[in-house]
């Protein structure tokens, strides 16, 4: 009599089929989700450096306010005024932009991205009369600053006639 079934042999390649397809999927999966990690990251760093740019015009053809009323316009020109567009920007953008890597807020103004948990996040710096808009979009993300292809850099933006 002839028994109706799957024999070990046949469960065993079965199983290891569906193991080598789950593994391929996972790193396809993890492939697909760096890539749009960094490119989610990117994209607010451009969006950020437009959205500066943008408010800052906004005060140079007689706004009293931009950045949602954020930014006083009457304090362009003065020695602070680059600080208090970054210090403006900051507070209205982390209420609305998303690290793509962390829960935290996702901009600061101020210092260096020094390690791999500044990953996503983006720091505004302010030398001179200029603003620089700094992200590191994949780990790893210490060294110098801008020396790195993991990092974006803005062209300086210039408030020094704004």
């Amino acid at each position: 009599m002839k028994q109706k079934g799957f024999t070990l042999i046949e469960l065993l390649v079965v199983v290891a089929i569906i193991g080598i397809l789950a593994a391929v999927g996972v790193v396809a999966y993890s492939g697909y989700t760096s890539g749009a990690k960094k490119s989610a990251a990117t994209s607010n760093h451009q969006a950020i450096v437009k959205y500066i740019t943008t408010e800052a015009l906004k005060c140079s053809i007689g706004e009293s306010t931009a950045m949602e009323g954020k930014l006083d316009c009457s304090k362009s020109g003065t020695a602070t005024w680059k600080d208090i567009v970054a210090k403006a920007t900051v507070e209205v953008l982390n209420t609305n932009f998303k690290n793509p890597y962390d829960s935290k807020p996702p901009i600061s103004h101020g210092g260096n991205i020094t390690n791999d948990t500044d990953v996503g996040y983006n720091r505004l710096r302010s030398p001179g009369t200029k603003i620089q808009v700094i992200t590191c979009v994949k780990t790893p993300c210490s060294g110098t600053q801008c020396s790195i292809p993991n990092h974006v850099c803005s062209n300086d933006i210039d408030l020094s006639g704004l």
